[in-house]
């Protein structure tokens, strides 16, 4: 079974009446299967990503994000303004994106973020925001309805708040997150929304331990799934081990085969089964055995203009070009980026949930 949330935007357009829209997608699948095959593009990526900013008002024990602000900023260097992200938005549109993931840093605290969003939806793609849920008061969340968002992630790490506020950086972290999450499901009832909202978990050693008041916090809020993530480093990609205990992995063991369990009774757990049975080897440091497909049907463009193939390569500072005068067409379809694909095709190095079920879902098997 492939990840929840393309099986649930398939059957919105189902419902919709987008069959040209489905066609297109099934064409666009065949191209980037095509595509890996013959080492260049016979399309566009399917998912794009537009980092907003980095700075962010948590400092979170598993991200390096603020302090690259901080280092970028020092070097000079300045976020691109709202036409310039305008454009980058529309160029993913123009080049056959079906939909586009904002992410941070934490998006809200960038002004023009509900314009980014609204922009996305009238191109003809899904919109999507990641958030850590702080800043999700009343006129915020109502923004974010009037934009038309297809899908909101919040960030809750803990079932309880010290785990939460600990993992985050931040006292009162868990308060606010919850209530804007409440704030948001209530908000979308009285507007007979369909905006999709999800609680997502980085799972680490802090909150190993937790994975069920996760789910039953989840079920509380009225949220419509809940999505586990394997902590992976921001300043490594050599595939290298980790340094976690033998009672983690364990836990860690155990809390898999309970989640595997889980979805079998149909709970709303968003990962794929198949993703789910990779955490082992993720906490292990083990090579993944997925080949990686983000060459062809992802593209990440960050605040400062810098592309990268994937949400993990943003992580990992590793930048494959600046955007170029002629936009993304242009960088995609370049002799340069063309070569580097080979390299970006046999990375192994991440288990992220973005990218790994992408992976899945364009080699079914999982293998390389």
């Amino acid at each position: 079974m492939i990840r929840r949330v393309y099986l649930d935007f398939l059957k919105d357009r189902w419902r919709s009446g987008k069959i040209p829209w489905l066609l297109s997608r099934g064409m666009q699948y065949a191209l980037i299967q095509a595509s890996s095959l013959a080492g260049r593009p016979f399309c566009g990526p399917v998912l794009g990503t537009v980092v907003t900013n980095y700075r962010c008002n948590y400092r979170c024990v598993m991200c390096d994000l603020p302090g690259r602000d901080a280092e970028l900023r020092g070097q000079g260097r300045k976020e691109l303004d709202t036409a310039a992200m305008l454009r980058i938005v529309e160029e993913f549109s123009r080049i056959g994106a079906s939909g586009i993931g904002f992410t941070g840093g934490e998006p809200l605290l960038r002004k023009d973020i509900f314009e980014l969003l609204a922009r996305t939806k009238r191109m003809g793609m899904f919109s999507h925001l990641n958030t850590n849920g702080s800043l999700l008061d009343d006129g915020n969340v109502r923004s974010i309805l009037a934009a038309s968002v297809d899908s909101v992630n919040v960030s809750l790490d803990g079932g309880r708040a010290g785990t939460h506020d600990a993992i985050r950086g931040c006292a009162g972290a868990f308060d606010r997150a919850v209530a804007g999450i409440e704030r948001m499901v209530q908000e979308r009832k009285r507007q007979a929304s369909s905006i999709r909202i999800k609680t997502v978990a980085v799972l680490q050693e802090a909150n190993i331990d937790e994975v069920e008041d996760l789910i039953s916090l989840a079920r509380d809020l009225g949220v419509d799934c809940i999505e586990f993530i394997p902590r992976q480093p921001f300043r490594r990609a050599d595939g290298g081990a980790q340094s976690v205990t033998a009672a983690f992995l364990a836990k860690a063991e155990r809390a898999k085969e309970r989640l595997l369990q889980w979805q079998e009774e149909r709970l709303r757990l968003e990962n794929s089964p198949a993703h789910l049975r990779l955490f082992g080897r993720s906490f292990r440091g083990e090579p993944s055995p997925l080949r990686c497909y983000a060459g062809y049907n992802s593209l990440a463009v960050d605040c400062f203009g810098d592309v990268y193939p994937c949400v993990p390569w943003i992580n990992w500072r590793r930048s494959v070009g600046k955007l170029p005068e002629g936009g993304l067409r242009e960088f995609w379809y370049s002799p340069e980026y063309r070569r580097k694909r080979a390299d970006i095709g046999s990375c192994r190095n991440c288990y992220l949930n973005c990218q790994a079920e992408l992976n899945l879902l364009f080699a079914p098997l999982g293998r390389a």
